[in-house]
């Protein structure tokens, strides 16, 4: 299930007073098959009701409407579409605390690669409509076990009511955001899985249903579930997690399907975002570690601890960061031997001492290639992705193109099981050699799908009103290289 955060600036008039308004909107997605293996996307859109103009109606109470329309295009062709209008639930008083309301919808779409463009209207503002845009995939292979996307869910039951919420015999309310705050304390998700009757040669097989920082691919044991499966032409996977002891932090939720032989057969993961200063880092392993025989006791200067220390923020979790920051530069040099030795050996109990001085390696690396006149290699843009994420298959570098600002394409194959991903970086002052993240489609990135716009600021004006595409200058590579990286 994906994410898009919309925000329209609106005129309001209400009760003869102007007022300014900000559409709050928030759009998300997930593929789905069906047995007969016809795809389609399911969108959830949820609007905050107070965020558009509401109107007075004739039986005295108020409401807004939206417009919306929902394009779906390959190249230049579209495939499928959407427009219709969605009415607020009526309210008695606008000063009074007004809920969101959800829309949700069915969109039949063949195996391919689409942009979809989402348009927002409030016909009772003088505003303009608010357009956003994104790219996604489906596929599903005819004869192979495969899931569907994962969706969250607010709430899910037994119900066979014939209503686009009900999937598969379950009556399923999704959660639109992949946010999920302090008083959210548990993670509810659905999810469908195909064809393992066909790819599950015994007919038995397991998900395993797990919690993984982003940054790290370790399985978090205090949240890994395990479910047998028989084999069917769809399988439905429902689950509830508690969270209540998740720190804050950037995760990833996984499930994958095994069979008997524990092999993995197929998987699919969610980006989520927890909040929760309530659960903290897990003190307990790092206090326990005897570090006395270890490589980490030879490490004795208190300022190369933190050095060493600091250089693990691009690979760190998003735990680790904050409790580095709060508790480990302040402590003795005991904890902070501890912690460092407990990290590398969380990532290679078997050698953590060669896990760092491959890292350190690379730092070196960093260090050497990417820095900038005001930071050293590791903290770069740059030097992050390449630590976190090791180095690129292909760079395409434009340094002197003539509309652009100097710009480098990086390209993986393979992140983490994303497939054919991208950053682009770019500089104002060539000579600083700080290259800045302007967009990437990696999960848990800065994902900026107009970055051509900032890039090609150089030589136009992106806000202008009549310039509606980036001007095909001569010699602008970057859209092409970004589609072909090499």
């Amino acid at each position: 299930m994906k994410k898009i955060a919309l925000s329209l600036m609106l005129i309001a008039f209400l009760s003869f007073n102007m007022q300014s308004k900000t559409i709050r909107a928030y759009l998300s997605y997930s593929v789905f098959n069906t047995p007969d293996n016809k795809p389609y996307i399911e969108t959830y859109l949820s609007i905050q009701s107070a965020s558009i103009v509401h109107t007075l109606q004739d039986n005295g109470s108020f409401s807004g409407k939206l417009q919306v329309q929902m394009i779906f295009r390959q190249n230049d062709s579209i495939i499928n579409f959407g427009k219709y209008v969605i009415t607020s639930p009526e309210v008695k008083d606008t000063l009074t605390n007004i809920l969101n309301f959800l829309d949700v919808q069915r969109y039949s779409l063949p195996v391919g690669t689409y942009d979809m463009e989402l348009t927002l209207n409030d016909p009772n503002s003088a505003e303009e409509p608010i357009v956003s845009s994104t790219s996604f995939n489906v596929f599903f292979p005819e004869n192979k076990l495969a899931f569907s996307d994962i969706e969250f869910l607010s709430s899910y039951k037994k119900e066979d009511a014939d209503n686009i919420l009900n999937k598969q015999g379950f009556e399923v309310i999704p959660y639109v955001f992949n946010y999920f705050p302090e008083e959210e304390t548990e993670l509810k998700f659905y999810t469908e899985i195909y064809n393992a009757d066909k790819s599950i040669e015994e007919g038995d097989y397991v998900i395993y249903s797990y919690i993984r920082p982003f940054e790290v691919d370790k399985k978090m044991d205090q949240f890994f579930y395990l479910r047998k499966m028989k084999a069917k032409p769809v399988d439905v996977m429902m689950n509830t997690i508690n969270i209540k002891q998740l720190p804050t932090g950037n995760y990833l939720l996984v499930n994958e399907a095994r069979d008997r032989n524990n092999e993995l057969v197929a998987s699919k993961e969610l980006f989520f975002y927890r909040d929760n200063q309530n659960a903290q880092f897990n003190m307990t392993n790092v206090l326990l570690t005897d570090v006395s025989n270890t490589f980490v006791g030879s490490i004795d200067v208190r300022d190369t601890l933190i050095l060493y220390i600091d250089y693990l923020y691009a690979i760190s979790t998003s735990a680790e960061k904050l409790y580095v920051k709060s508790q480990v530069l302040k402590a003795d040099i005991d904890v902070l031997q501890k912690y460092f030795y407990n990290f590398w050996f969380e990532r290679n109990n078997v050698d953590p001492e060669a896990a760092w001085l491959s890292y350190l390696e690379r730092v070196k690396q960093a260090n050497n290639d990417f820095k900038t006149v005001a930071l050293p290699g590791y903290l770069s843009d740059r030097g992050r992705v390449y630590l976190q994420y090791g180095k690129p298959n292909a760079i395409a570098e434009s340094h002197n193109e003539p509309a652009a600002f100097p710009y480098e394409i990086w390209h993986y194959y393979d992140i983490n099981g994303q497939r054919d991903k991208r950053f682009v970086f770019y500089t104002q002052e060539i000579a600083t050699n700080d290259f800045r993240l302007l967009h990437s489609d990696v999960v848990g990135e800065l994902a900026n799908y107009h970055w051509q716009r900032q890039l090609y600021s150089r030589t136009w004006d992106p806000y202008s009103i009549d310039d509606v595409i980036v001007p095909n200058s001569y010699g602008s590579f970057a859209t092409d290289y970004y589609i072909q990286p090499r």
